[in-house]
Formats: structure tokens, C-alpha cells, sequence
């Protein structure tokens, strides 16, 4: 398995604006360690054109 950047190991994740295609739903996924957030969560930022 690989290691998690350092930088994701302390809580600063690469946040990227994903969705699914079947239901449309929006979610935020690091970038470096594929850790799914909801966009709702604390700590992301917002969903542009909500």
C-alpha cells in the first residue's frame, strides 16, 4: 500500500471537485491520497454555482 503524503497525514488535503455521472452527485476527492469529503463537509470550499 502506498504512503500518504506528509502533508495529508496532518490534515491538508489536495481537495478536487468530483461527481458521479449516474446520479450527479458532487463530491470533493484529494488529489494525492483519494480521501472522498462530502462537499457539505467542514474544511472544503464551496461548490461554485450553488
Amino acid at each position: 500500500m502506498a504512503e500518504k503524503n506528509w502533508e495529508c497525514r496532518i490534515g491538508i488535503h489536495k481537495w478536487v471537485l468530483q461527481h458521479e455521472p449516474e446520479t450527479g452527485d458532487r463530491y470533493y476527492e484529494c488529489g494525492r491520497c483519494g480521501k472522498v469529503r462530502s462537499p457539505d463537509g467542514p474544511g472544503v470550499p464551496p461548490i461554485p454555482g450553488t
